[in-house]
């Protein structure tokens, strides 16, 4: 069962994962899926502790760079930019939703490349959404600073 004490399909019960009031530091709905998502102890128990898996902070550096390469010519204005941002963060956070919804659809026949796949894309998806901040702010202090 995926929900409640959250367990993996192999392993034993995995760690809730960082569970606090919402805040500002996630997309609303990226803080959902880190609770929907397998953390790393998932992943670990499924493939066992000698399979090369990146880091955390690797994976999302990962994402935070390859966000950073889809979008150019940012707006200026305020208003624009943030929605531009959006339209390019919003397909990966659906897919990431697709992702882990489907985990918890039918837990018993889905394989184990699929909590892997789900992993990665969380992990990329955080750092997506640390990408388009620093976009969405380093636009808005060169706007300031001209």
């Amino acid at each position: 069962m995926w929900s409640g004490a959250r367990e993996c399909r192999k392993g034993g019960p995995m760690r809730l994962p960082f569970i606090a009031p919402p805040s500002h530091a996630f997309h609303p709905l990226l803080e959902k899926i880190i609770l929907l998502a397998p953390d790393r102890t998932c992943i670990i128990s499924l493939l066992g502790t000698d399979a090369a898996l990146p880091e955390e902070e690797q994976l999302q550096q990962n994402g935070y760079d390859l966000f950073q390469m889809t979008v150019s010519n940012l707006p200026t204005d305020h208003q624009m930019r943030g929605d531009y941002l959006e339209a390019h963060f919003r397909p990966l956070l659906d897919t990431a939703i697709e992702m882990a919804m489907a985990l918890t659809d039918r837990p018993a026949h889905v394989p184990e490349a699929s909590y892997v796949q789900t992993y990665i894309a969380v992990q990329n998806l955080i750092g997506a959404q640390k990408a388009a901040m620093d976009l969405y702010c380093r636009v808005q202090v060169e706007f300031m600073i001209s």
